[in-house]
């Protein structure tokens, strides 16, 4: 399958292993509850994950305008202080607002029917194949040159320094 659990599903996999796998076999009290604290902060970032992007760019565009609104408020006052809040509001007051970023689900929703296309057209081309159609090891490799980016990009972001549990 040519598709990814999501961020939240993971999270929530790590919760449910904390819950069914190691707090079993913990006998300490004090690393019980340790186990439960993070299930708590696992939790937390689930909570955060949906909506950081868009309270970023939700604030961003704000403390702009208010940058711009503390420099109007002072008028024609003097000083270095009054200085240095005009000159933060002709700057970074000043940054274009950003978009608000787009709503993931339809993306993700797209994104697993093109994966599954992706999978279903291999396994054509496979029967192609070896039916000794050569134009579908072309079209193969239109897949491979679109995967192999994917698949190294994958490696290089999600591999753990020592690559291994335990090392490093």
């Amino acid at each position: 399958m040519m598709t990814n659990p999501t961020l939240d599903d993971l999270l929530e996999g790590l919760i449910v292993s904390l819950e069914n796998e190691i707090m079993p076999h913990v006998s300490s009290p004090k690393a019980h509850v340790m186990c439960q604290m993070v299930q708590s902060l696992i939790q937390e970032v689930r909570q955060a994950l949906p909506v950081y992007d868009t309270y970023v760019a939700e604030e961003h565009n704000q403390m702009t305008q208010v940058l711009r609104d503390v420099a109007a408020a002072l008028g024609d006052t003097t000083g270095p202080e009054a200085d240095r809040i005009r000159a933060r509001a002709t700057t970074l007051g000043a940054l274009a607002d950003v978009p608000m970023p787009a709503d993931q689900a339809p993306i993700r929703a797209a994104h697993r029917e093109l994966g599954y296309a992706l999978q279903d057209c291999m396994t054509d081309l496979d029967v192609l194949q070896r039916a000794g159609n050569t134009r579908a090891d072309t079209a193969l490799q239109s897949i491979r040159a679109h995967l192999l980016p994917r698949i190294v990009r994958d490696v290089e972001t999600l591999t753990i320094a020592g690559g291994m549990a335990g090392r490093g």
